[in-house]
């Protein structure tokens, strides 16, 4: 990504007020520790603790009456009345009219790579590698990269745009996706899997190795370690990290944002909202430790 003067966004809108001038080569989401000389929308000062944690932060669209309580730190800052609207226009702007997340290229296809004659691969920003299998009506869409021996079966759509958007009054502004989706070496796709790309420009992620059932899906900006097992109908969330060896049952969904550690075990049918251990099995409704579960269940039969 270029770096970007936090006064170029006038370039979209005059009446923007910039308090401060600084510089910024990334936009995300305040509790984003990844990412350099980040930009970020406040909009609520129960948010503020995350700001001071995250040392990456150098710019920050903030509404008005926050801007008291942040105007003396060595950030750039903007006034806006809707800072998360302004935040998401201006991420718009940058990936429809700029080459801020990247410049386009040809896409790069194996010669040993088998491509059915009814899949739909990308022209532009695809690479995949060799031994790689797509099936029968399969799409690929820009910004992928898949990995050797991987195989992708019937009816699977890699790379498409994620469900995020933001209420403007009586109206829906769509947040382009400007990521990517990196699928490693040696993973398998079963029939109807639904992977998005990520929106700022950074990668939905696949680890080597991982095998999907039918009809899971994937959310913008997922990061999946290695040689994890998902079963049919599983869905996983925006920006949600998992580990290693993970175990993710039929039907199960696990909310945004969270931590599932190495050799977890998330059975049919739970709904992850927390954190899960490295090892640890959930199960239920919200879903909570295996064996409390079953005490409960026990209990009430």
């Amino acid at each position: 990504m270029k770096e970007r003067r936090l006064s170029s966004i006038l370039e979209m809108d005059e009446n923007i007020k910039v308090y401060k001038d600084g510089n910024y080569n990334s936009l995300g989401f305040i509790k984003e520790h990844e990412k350099e000389r980040l930009l970020v929308f406040l909009n609520d000062e129960k948010y503020l603790s995350d700001l001071e944690k995250n040392p990456n932060i150098s710019c920050v669209i903030c509404s008005e009456n926050i801007l008291e309580k942040i105007k003396n730190k060595d950030i750039g800052i903007c006034i806006a009345n809707d800072p998360k609207i302004t935040f998401y226009r201006l991420h718009n702007y940058l990936a429809k009219n700029t080459e801020f997340y990247g410049k386009n290229f040809s896409s790069q296809i194996s010669k040993t790579a088998h491509i059915h004659p009814t899949a739909y691969v990308s022209d532009q920003n695809v690479i995949i590698k060799d031994g790689v299998k797509i099936g029968p009506n399969v799409t690929i869409l820009d910004n992928v990269y898949i990995g050797e021996d991987t195989i992708i079966r019937a009816g699977c759509v890699i790379g498409t745009e994620g469900f995020q958007f933001a209420r403007i009054e009586d109206d829906i502004l769509p947040i382009v996706h400007a990521g990517k989706v990196i699928i490693h070496d040696h993973i398998e796709f079963q029939a109807n899997c639904c992977v998005s790309k990520g929106i700022f420009g950074e990668a939905t992620e696949i680890g080597q190795k991982c095998k999907f059932d039918n009809l899971v899906h994937i959310a913008h900006g997922v990061r999946m370690g290695k040689r994890c097992l998902v079963a049919a109908n599983a869905m996983i969330a925006g920006y949600t990290t998992i580990g290693d060896d993970v175990w993710i049952g039929p039907s199960a969904s696990i909310s945004n944002m969270i931590y599932i550690g190495d050799g977890a075990n998330i059975t049919i049918g739970a709904v992850v909202t927390k954190n899960v251990g490295d090892r640890q099995s959930v199960s239920g409704n919200f879903a909570i430790d295996h064996d409390r579960f079953i005490s409960f269940l026990k209990s009430i039969r």
